[in-house]
């Protein structure tokens, strides 16, 4: 009988297991460990479990027991094993330190390109696997991690595409809503950085600079800026100030002639304004890019020295950017706590209990994360204003205006949860054109494990913008409206895969009709007509130098001398003054007769006369160009005009230069054959020329060479 007993209830017990692995929250234990609240832990095993959870030491107030279940796997087609983490005694845990979760991926489900943006951590919220953003970098190696604030049940997860385009607009949506900075005087901080990068490449022309200006605003300067400059982090905002300054510059420079020619008759001598305005005007837009960015990393690092005060509009920009309160959203936990406090969240969902509304319990119930964000804005603080600590009335300040600030954010968004809806619902075109483009493949396109998703979202929708604002912001001319989004995101995928040589991008839009381009070409030949110089300034003096230039028709010279009293420590002699550098540049003439398609070649060569000892760069550059047909001025770029390179391929750069050796005692010259292609036209009278430009100093002397075109 006792036997009987026994084996009733053995089966009783097998099929209350059986029934719990089948329903919403059944679990089996995997592991108990007791946790110190002073010391952390890990818990499971990578190679063995599949999984991990890591637990630093002050996660919890007191000693606990940290149990690790299996959790039921639903419906769902789940990638791992779904665990369920929970505290022994406690129904609801936040913690008050982030806890590490770390999945293995079986090798049968590593993510290719296309599903790598897909694949998601999931945490079960009481009605559905909800996806959660893992670190790429650890996915590229196989892992899904994250980390959460609280405990429940969690998951490896793949997307459908659907799921995958409802997320990230909703993500973008909520962003463009919650994050849009309006604040006048914000914006006007950022345009005192803008100047001083202006008063320091020499430009002062306020409508040029306003132009820049827009394209930096175009660019995304604002929300990269805030995010950077409320951390801080000053040495990071600084380059990103300049970097994206130096990109707004050169691609203004590109389409609007009235840039270049402004920014050139500004730019000096100095350092790396000499190479940057020698690559400008050459046309060579990556070393332009580069160059001009170490500028903006020189002037804002105060290097530059002078009447250039960006240090402190950089530090003004930054106290502007912690007023500006926190950057909602900036993190899956956020959310999860805005979601509570309104209501979206089922009782218990993300460790949370409260009524819809109820700030006070929200705050308490948020812990560590609520801590992190006051610590954040606190250290961001100390660091601007230079201090080892703060005072107990700077601390009682921040800890108002944090709560405040986040109270404020929450209201505001749940106040336009309907314009989110309406945003959502038209980034998800975008999105999905971006995907079918494979914008969203790693390793593709520029895009790579290193970038979050939001990155690159923001990324393609800056781009996008740029793109719209150079065809007038006319949407139609990429097509008729079934596919026009997805002809806008081959000219985003074009535009990454051309990198900065935007020369080979506006042509591909000409090519493709989005821009305005030339008639059909038809046979015949180009008849060299005439030649000419441009105009420029033969000579310059001031208390530093003298300068002089001479020549045209394909003979130069740049002449320069030192007028004041200075040594530094690498001189090999005690003074420099009176040391000189005499330029010389020459090139070939052109042909006289050019069929369409054929090539051209031109030798060019500079060298440079000097004093016995030389310590200064005072050097010059030469180059030459084709422009495109029927250009009005040739001796102002549109950034269409196409460079000639070296036939042999050796050099790659646009130009050749000269350059003082290592021990100071004169210069070195180059000589290249360089070459191209003239193009064809299309109806007698055409005109093309091609352009040899001699830049020293701040003056370029340059000859174009005209033809016009003639129909066999």
């Amino acid at each position: 009988m006792k036997r009987k007993i026994l084996s009733i209830l053995l089966v009783a017990v097998m099929l209350l297991s059986a029934i719990a692995g089948l329903v919403g929250c059944g679990k089996s234990n995997f592991a108990s460990t007791k946790i110190a609240s002073d010391k952390g832990a890990e818990i499971g095993n990578l190679k063995k479990d599949g999984w991990i959870v890591s637990v630093p030491a002050g996660a919890f107030d007191g000693d606990v027991s940290v149990i690790v279940a299996k959790a039921s796997e639903s419906e769902d087609a789940l990638l791992t094993t779904p665990i369920d983490i929970s505290v022994e005694g406690m129904e609801q845990v936040r913690l008050n330190r982030p806890v590490k979760i770390t999945m293995k991926l079986d090798k049968k489900n590593i993510p290719d390109a296309e599903s790598f943006d897909r694949m998601v951590m999931a945490y079960w919220n009481g009605s559905e696997w909800e996806p959660i953003i893992p670190d790429p970098v650890r996915l590229s190696e196989g892992y899904l991690e994250f980390e959460t604030w609280h405990f429940s049940s969690y998951s490896g997860k793949l997307m459908n595409r659907e799921e995958q385009i409802k997320l990230y607009a909703h993500k973008m949506a909520v962003d463009s809503v919650s994050n849009e900075v309006k604040d006048p005087t914000y914006i006007e901080k950022i345009k005192a950085v803008c100047n001083d990068y202006f008063d320091g490449v020499g430009l002062y022309a306020g409508e040029t600079r306003e132009i820049i200006i827009d394209r930096a605003l175009e660019m995304n300067i604002i929300p990269t800026t805030q995010e950077l400059a409320a951390k801080g982090d000053i040495e990071a905002l600084t380059y990103e100030c300049g970097k994206i300054l130096a990109e707004a510059t050169v691609d203004m420079v590109q389409e609007n002639p009235l840039v270049k020619e402004s920014l050139m008759e500004g730019l000096g001598k100095l350092g790396t304004l000499t190479e940057g305005a020698e690559a400008l005007y050459n046309g060579d837009y990556k070393t332009a890019v580069v160059e001009f960015t170490d500028l903006g990393v020189t002037l804002f690092g105060g290097a530059a020295g002078g009447a250039v005060t960006a240090i402190k509009s950089i530090g003004d920009l930054s106290k502007a950017a912690v007023e500006q309160g926190i950057m909602a959203w900036k993190d899956y936990e956020m959310e999860c706590a805005y979601k509570s406090y309104a209501g979206l969240a089922k009782e218990g969902a993300y460790g949370y209990t409260l009524n819809s509304g109820d700030w006070e319990t929200l705050k308490i119930q948020m812990r560590g994360y609520y801590n992190r964000l006051l610590s954040e804005k606190k250290e961001a603080w100390r660091r601007l204003h230079g201090k080892d600590s703060l005072t107990n009335a700077e601390i009682k300040m921040l800890e108002d205006y944090v709560e405040a600030d986040l109270k404020e954010q929450f209201d505001k968004r749940l106040a336009n949860e309907n314009l989110i809806e309406a945003k959502a619902t038209e980034y998800e075109k975008i999105i999905g054109s971006f995907k079918d483009a494979n914008l969203l493949n790693r390793l593709e396109n520029g895009y790579k494990y290193d970038m979050t998703i939001e990155q690159r979202l923001k990324s393609l929708f800056t781009i996008r913008q740029v793109i719209l604002k150079m065809v007038g912001e006319d949407i139609s001319v990429f097509g008729s409206e079934k596919n026009r989004e997805d002809n806008l995101s081959m000219a985003i995928a074009m535009w990454l895969g051309y990198g900065k040589d935007r020369t080979k991008f506006y042509d591909w839009m000409r090519e493709q009709g989005y821009l305005k381009k030339a008639g059909a070409v038809t046979e015949g030949y180009w008849l060299l007509v005439r030649s000419f110089d441009n105009k420029y300034e033969t000579s310059a003096a001031d208390d530093s130098y003298s300068e002089s230039w001479s020549g045209g028709s394909g003979s130069y010279t740049y002449r320069c001398k030192t007028t004041f009293d200075y040594s530094y420590s690498g001189s090999t002699h005690d003074n420099c003054k009176g040391e000189f550098v005499e330029n010389i540049g020459t090139a070939s003439s052109p042909n006289g007769r050019y069929s369409g398609g054929e090539p051209v070649t031109l030798d060019l060569s500079i060298k440079a006369n000097t004093s016995s000892n030389i310590c200064f760069h005072l050097g010059a550059s030469l180059g030459a160009a084709i422009t495109p047909i029927n250009h009005d001025d040739p001796f102002v770029s549109y950034g269409t005009d196409t460079s000639l390179y070296d036939i042999t391929e050796k050099h790659t750069k646009s130009y050749i230069w000269t350059e003082k050796n290592d021990t100071n005692t004169g210069y070195t010259g180059m000589r290249v054959t360089v070459g191209g292609t003239m193009p064809a036209g299309s109806a007698d009278g055409d005109k093309v020329y091609i352009v040899v430009g001699f830049t020293g100093g701040n003056q370029i002397i340059a000859t174009a060479y005209e033809y016009e075109w003639h129909i066999k």
